[in-house]
């Protein structure tokens, strides 16, 4: 069914249940997975001066998350690899649709957005920009927490 999975994964409880749904359907399938962490970044404005980007967390963080979920993997006989990426965090569906083309995935796995309230009002929903503009298969795992 599916050979080749890109999953997105962070360090929340809702990477941690993506990460069991693909584990799950990858020991099924036979299938190798791609892990993939893409470190946010902003733009903050500086009036007349422009305004500068800005990560909005470290990359030894996301390298962390990245080689925990491929060891993971690994450990459970699935075929894994990872990577790190970095972007704007509205442009980040579109690189993980642009990762997934370019790996020839014919599922991407990622969580449900973690806004709410005024939060979700003011930032793009990567897995609704995932699902509206992936040519592959996409699985939205929710999480308990």
């Amino acid at each position: 069914m599916y050979k080749k999975i890109l999953t997105a994964v962070d360090n929340s409880s809702h990477g941690t249940a993506v990460l069991d749904a693909v584990t799950s359907l990858a020991k099924l399938t036979g299938a190798e997975v791609h892990v993939i962490h893409v470190l946010p970044s902003q733009i903050i404005s500086g009036g007349l001066t422009g305004g500068s980007v800005v990560p909005v967390e470290e990359s030894a963080e996301g390298r962390q998350v990245v080689d925990a979920a491929v060891a993971r993997l690994r450990a459970d006989g699935i075929t894994a690899d990872g990577e790190v990426d970095e972007g704007l965090r509205e442009d980040l569906a579109a690189i993980l649709v642009e990762r997934a083309e370019a790996l020839g995935s014919d599922l991407i796995a990622v969580g449900p957005g973690h806004y709410s309230g005024i939060a979700a009002l003011l930032h793009t929903s990567v897995s609704r920009g995932v699902a509206k503009n992936s040519p592959v298969s996409v699985l939205l795992v929710h999480s308990e927490g």
